[in-house]
């Protein structure tokens, strides 16, 4: 955080947060209220972007109705928010899937560890 501090008063840009949404993970409303927090003094944007379906991957995306929860509790505490268009997801050619899908055609799934 103190590096974002400092490149915003370097270049006074706007920074911003690309937050992967992931179902029970990172996507309660403790979370928003935390992100909100980080992101609030730093005049930061934030882009929620629903966690693709990737082969492989242990962990779904946030629905859509808890991704809009999401946004309205940042908006509330005064961020700008907004939710990114997921494409390409229908022909598993979205972010993620192409990669996931050739680890899963190999025999060898991908797990993502959440603690690390």
């Amino acid at each position: 955080m103190e590096a974002c501090r400092d490149y915003v008063y370097a270049t006074r840009r706007r920074i911003s947060f690309e937050w992967a949404c992931i179902a029970g993970v990172n996507d309660r409303p403790s979370d928003a209220r935390e992100l909100a927090e980080l992101a609030r003094p730093l005049g930061a944007h934030v882009n929620l972007i629903p966690l693709n379906p990737t082969p492989g991957y242990l962990v779904a995306g946030s629905t859509r109705r808890a991704v809009v929860a999401f946004r309205d509790e940042i908006a509330a505490a005064g961020v700008n928010v907004t939710i990114r268009n997921t494409r390409g997801r229908d022909v598993n050619g979205a972010c993620g899937q192409l990669a996931g899908s050739a680890l899963a055609a190999t025999g060898r799934p991908r797990v993502l560890s959440i603690n690390g």
